[in-house]
């Protein structure tokens, strides 16, 4: 059976109890996150297995989300431990319309340090997927990480898929970030952005995507859905499902995360992978948190109509 790795950051959602800003919210609830981490736990979810990459403090918060993931049948075992860094912290609070407000602390964060060397024994076999973000691409070392692993990948004939997962404010500057992620769209055979990201990216080109090697282009667009485009031209679209949203963290993650799982089962049918992607990610923001909101494939179908 094939497998999803995933690598990228992996950190403490410090979610507000209540809607308004942060400067005015007085408690929060601690959950796991980390987009790659998300992607793992819906395809997990929807019967696959995978396998998560990354490094957290040698602290209470590192072994929380070590146990979560555990608890969610993801492989930890690559999980590593550092001393010297800090588990990455998020907090954020929401919008009356599910819509939210992010601060991170992760200027030591240990998933920006971990390096080839430390992931020297991870193989892939042909049919594996490996998924990775932007987040954690900050550092040289981290970078370095991904491009082993990538090449690594590549030579196995596992599929590659990247989600750009823009968030500007962990960068010196916008040019930083658009450097960073135009470094490794060419490695990647799928990739999901949101349709703000592509504007960002390309001005909206869909063909410029399509520069490198890219198989597969997922365009988000919230609430209003999702479109799908192939290298030969063919264009598929989704107008979403409408559901009672509290909460949209993780929507997008839940997206890629149950398209991956359908590239894994060997599924074909574009028009119905892109539907079932749309429906992880609505079905995600009915509740709160990213993975304590995430269904199986039982729950999302009876849900989601």
């Amino acid at each position: 059976m094939s497998k999803l790795y995933s690598i990228g950051e992996l950190l403490i959602d410090f979610q507000s109890v209540g809607t308004g800003g942060l400067k005015d919210t007085k408690q929060f609830v601690k959950n796991a996150g980390g987009a790659p981490a998300n992607v793992c736990v819906q395809a997990v979810k929807l019967g696959q297995k995978a396998v998560y990459l990354t490094k957290v403090g040698g602290d209470g918060f590192g072994d929380f989300l070590i146990e979560v993931l555990n608890g969610e049948g993801v492989d930890t075992s690559h999980i590593l431990r550092s001393d010297k860094y800090d588990t990455s912290l998020a907090f954020v609070s929401y919008k009356e319309d599910g819509e939210r407000e992010f601060v991170f602390y992760r200027k030591a964060a240990a998933d920006l340090h971990f390096t080839a060397e430390e992931f020297k024994d991870v193989e892939f076999e042909k049919g594996d997927i490996l998924e990775f973000g932007s987040v954690a691409l900050k550092t040289a070392e981290a970078k370095g990480a991904h491009l082993a692993l990538i090449e690594k990948a590549k030579k196995a004939g596992a599929t590659v898929c990247f989600d750009p997962n823009l968030r500007f404010n962990l960068w010196d500057s916008a040019s930083e970030l658009k450097d960073s992620v135009n470094e490794f769209l060419p490695y990647a055979d799928v990739v999901k952005v949101g349709a703000d990201e592509l504007e960002f990216l390309t001005g909206g080109s869909i063909e410029a995507m399509f520069a490198g090697g890219l198989k597969i282009l997922l365009v988000t667009d919230g609430g209003k859905g999702a479109k799908l485009y192939l290298a030969d031209g063919r264009e598929f679209a989704c107008n979403g499902y409408k559901v009672k949203a509290v909460d949209t963290t993780g929507a997008g993650d839940s997206f890629f995360g149950g398209f991956i799982a359908q590239l894994m089962e060997g599924k074909t049918s574009y028009q119905e992978m892109l539907e079932f992607a749309c429906k992880c990610g609505a079905y995600t923001t009915t509740g709160y948190g990213a993975i304590p909101a995430m269904g199986n494939k039982e729950k999302i179908e009876r849900a989601v109509k």
